[in-house]
């Protein structure tokens, strides 16, 4: 099975043939930097670092590009309320964005242009679609003319009727159609602006991304991703402004990731229930996040919740104990055959990866078929037969195959034992554990069991479970956790 991916473009599930055998261009829309990251701005980078490392190890030389707007309306606003200038504010928020994404293990772009830096581009583009008759200057502002595009809907698949409805119409006598669009605004007093053809001013919105793409990936490329929001209008402007400026081509399989919610409703500050990535990642290890993300469909919705999390956690603890277990066998054993055990048949592992995520990034598929080689290496180690040297190739083998395909997904990244404790640290702080009682009733339990008082070690055992706290007894000694 050949890669198939939904194109929001054409509304089907199509064959992924790049444009150039063996190379991906890949663009996704940045943030516009007037404030801190929200949730749903990890979800985005996410998926498309998801994408980017599944292109790169089916072989592909990946260009990924992903920009930042560092001029706009929402970062003039905030700046004048900060007394700063704009540009001064958007580099803060850039510097702050990076470090969010970094905490969720999003490596950067090849490519993060900022709109500032590419002026130039932007005004050449602008005057390109002037002269294909697709735009008009008025009173210092520059408007595509929707009408001179037949196109229009291409992508949102919607008749001219429902995009007339769908646009905020503001009564602006300077456009020829209230569907038009800017694509330079004259400066107004104070603000930041640049000199142009038509007086100094800054870049409408939907223009950077044209320019920006078009710099760096050429005039046609692989992949135009973004959030479902932006399907309209923002992504059918893209459309109508780049082919018009330039006769075609544009992005050829455009990608859409879903929206999240909060507890069931719209992530919205009027609802107090704003999620920002700082504040995810101060609650909630971030491999919980990217595994909460990739439990869903990049294409749905969804929903974070206190249970989402802790489901994650759970199932990062068991992949995480497994490992762990494997190298402490591993460890005790100096040397082992380089065989399968008899009658064992080794799962496939790369091969159902491969088919879950060529099945338009299917990552649910991805982690069950994960989860049934942990289960699987689970039911060895607890077999009795054969015996632990005859079990670990088979093991180990499964081991590497898996943590392969986690790497993809940027989950299971640190060490067994440093990815526990750090999980360990995050439910111990949102559980509010009383670790001086915890080790109490530890060394009392010991005690207990080294004066074989095994009625009231296992009373002491309980009352850690009511606490929240699972102790095991193994080869290396007694260990605990607390449980999500």
């Amino acid at each position: 099975m050949s890669l198939v991916i939904q194109n929001t473009l054409s509304n089907q599930r199509e064959a992924f043939q790049p444009l150039e055998p063996g190379k991906i261009k890949m663009y996704a829309c940045g943030v516009t930097v007037y404030d801190v990251c929200h949730i749903g701005h990890g979800m985005q980078a996410i998926v498309y670092d998801v994408l980017r490392n599944y292109f790169k190890f089916k072989g592909f030389e990946v260009t990924y590009v992903r920009n930042y707007t560092d001029v706009d309306d929402k970062i003039i606003a905030r700046a004048n309320e900060l007394g700063v200038s704009a540009l001064e504010h958007s580099e803060k928020m850039i510097q702050e964005t990076e470090a969010d994404l970094a905490l969720l293990g999003v490596k950067p772009a090849d490519h993060q242009p900022k709109v500032s830096d590419h002026i130039p581009e932007i005004i050449d583009l602008i005057q390109s679609i002037i002269e294909h008759g697709g735009a008009y200057e008025s009173g210092g502002d520059v408007y595509f003319d929707v009408q001179s595009f037949p196109q229009y809907g291409c992508l949102s698949n919607r008749t001219p009727e429902e995009l007339q409805a769908g646009v905020r119409v503001e009564v602006n006598p300077n456009k020829r159609n209230p569907a038009d669009f800017a694509l330079w605004k004259r400066a107004k007093e104070g603000e930041v602006a640049w000199d142009s053809p038509w007086g100094p001013g800054r870049p409408g919105w939907h223009i950077e991304c044209s320019a920006l793409a078009m710099k760096f990936l050429g005039k046609a490329f692989d992949i135009h991703g973004g959030g479902r929001d932006l399907i309209f209008p923002h992504h059918e402007n893209e459309i109508a402004q780049s082919l018009k400026g330039t006769d075609g081509p544009f992005a050829k399989y455009w990608i859409h990731n879903g929206l999240v919610k909060v507890d069931g409703r719209k992530m919205s500050k009027s609802f107090n229930n704003f999620l920002s990535i700082r504040d995810a990642v101060r609650d909630y290890h971030p491999e919980t996040i990217r595994f909460t993300i990739l439990s869903h469909h990049y294409s749905g919705s969804i929903d974070f919740s206190e249970k989402s999390f802790y489901d994650a956690y759970h199932r990062l603890i068991y992949f995480y104990n497994t490992l762990k277990r494997i190298d402490q066998m591993v460890a005790m054993v100096s040397e082992y055959p380089d065989s399968l055990p008899a009658n064992f048949e080794m799962p496939e592992i790369e091969a159902d990866f491969i088919k879950a995520m060529d099945d338009d990034f299917n990552t649910v598929q991805a982690l069950a078929k994960i989860g049934q080689v942990f289960k699987l290496m689970n039911d060895l180690i607890a077999a009795k037969k054969p015996k632990m040297k005859m079990k670990l190739h088979a093991l180990v083998t499964m081991k590497e195959q898996v943590k392969k395909a986690l790497a993809i997904l940027g989950l299971c990244q640190e060490e067994p034992e440093m990815g526990l404790a750090q999980i360990q640290d995050y439910l111990v702080r949102s559980k509010k554990v009383d670790l001086e009682k915890v080790q109490s009733l530890l060394n009392d339990r010991e005690q207990a069991r080294s004066e074989k008082e095994w009625g009231k070690a296992d009373e002491l055992r309980d009352q850690l479970l009511e606490m929240g706290v699972a102790v095991m007894d193994t080869p290396s000694g007694t260990e605990w956790q607390v449980l999500p």
